[in-house]
């Protein structure tokens, strides 16, 4: 059965903010992994924007890892406040529980945290 088409757009953050989305890489899970993000502000400039290469990690690692790596950049630009925009549903409900029972993931999620 076919699959509706659905049209995503990015939208703008409010006035004097900045929006950060940002995408991780894993294919294979775990496998050679790549995070990427940009910053742009409320006319939709871009403020920043970044790739790096990971190693071997797996998706949840390398999605928290663009978070951080994108927060610290944007903390070092003086890009602030910004709006976080990402699309792993596991990420966000990590980072809205603040809990993770493994401790690569804790730390990750403690280092963003201690950004905000």
């Amino acid at each position: 059965m076919p699959q509706a088409l659905r049209v995503v757009r990015w939208t703008t953050p409010s006035p004097a903010w900045f929006k950060l989305n940002s995408d991780g890489s894993s294919p294979g899970n775990p496998g050679l992994a790549g995070a990427a993000g940009i910053i742009r502000d409320a006319e939709g400039q871009v403020r920043l924007a970044f790739q790096v290469a990971l190693g071997t990690t797996n998706s949840v690692l390398v999605e928290l890892t663009a978070v951080w790596h994108s927060l610290e950049l944007a903390l070092a630009h003086g890009l602030a406040p910004i709006e976080v925009e990402v699309d792993a549903m596991t990420v966000i409900q990590l980072l809205q529980s603040r809990v993770s029972g493994k401790w690569e993931v804790q730390h990750l999620i403690m280092r963003i945290i201690q950004i905000q």
